[in-house]
């Protein structure tokens, strides 16, 4: 089996999500002042980020964790319903580019997986939509259905890694002819794994890497 792998924040989807889910939220007239209480409580973090004091991964894992008070209280299904109706309006920035890759790979047989930090509930929709085989992402965790705060790990580079291998353990991976798409430095643990890799408008630090190695790169 050939695996296709996509990351989707800043890959399939050109922005980071969490920012653009906070919009959603707004759009969909939910509640403001819990929006604006968990703003206020990932601002700190986007400062010391700014001010260089925090790595991106650092950055990135604190806002996750503060961005799911958002989410405090919500039954599954009052979440799921919320990602339903993001999903049009997230789509509406997927990257062109990544989108003709997914084709391309679905063509030339390649097993398709959608592989990131992102919500797994979300990235299920997106799958679902585009046809890709397996989504792995960050689980949100529920107690007697009600969201649980403390539950919900946050997904690294270095877990994604981990998670990847895990779900395919049980098979036979041509990792040499698999290919994997992803826009972060931190994503470099998991394309390490196949034969081809395609940084995607790629942050400074994997565009170096990229270029030093000879990767792809795409632009868009």
């Amino acid at each position: 089996m050939k695996l296709a792998i996509f990351d989707f924040d800043g890959t399939l989807l050109t922005k980071d999500t969490l920012p653009c889910l906070g919009k959603e939220w707004n759009r969909q007239k939910r509640s403001r002042t819990r929006y604006i209480i968990t703003l206020l409580s990932i601002a700190p973090v986007l400062l010391l980020y700014k001010a260089k004091f925090l790595p991106r991964e650092s950055m990135k894992g604190l806002a996750f964790k503060r961005f799911n008070r958002l989410f405090n209280k919500m039954t599954q299904k009052e979440i799921e319903e919320f990602f339903l109706q993001a999903y049009p309006e997230l789509c509406n920035i997927f990257n062109v580019l990544v989108l003709q890759e997914i084709k391309r790979a679905q063509e030339q047989g390649f097993h398709c997986v959608l592989l990131s930090g992102a919500y797994s509930d979300l990235l299920k929709i997106v799958a679902r939509e585009l046809g890709i085989d397996t989504v792995i992402g960050a689980e949100l965790a529920y107690n007697d259905g009600v969201f649980d705060l403390k539950g919900t790990p946050f997904i690294d580079g270095k877990s994604k890694r981990s998670l990847l291998l895990e779900a395919f353990s049980g098979e036979e991976i041509d990792w040499k002819d698999s290919r994997a798409f992803g826009d972060s430095y931190a994503d470099v643990w998991v394309m390490e794994l196949v034969g081809e890799r395609v940084a995607v408008n790629p942050d400074p630090q994997l565009l170096a890497y990229a270029q030093k190695n000879s990767w792809q790169v795409i632009t868009a």
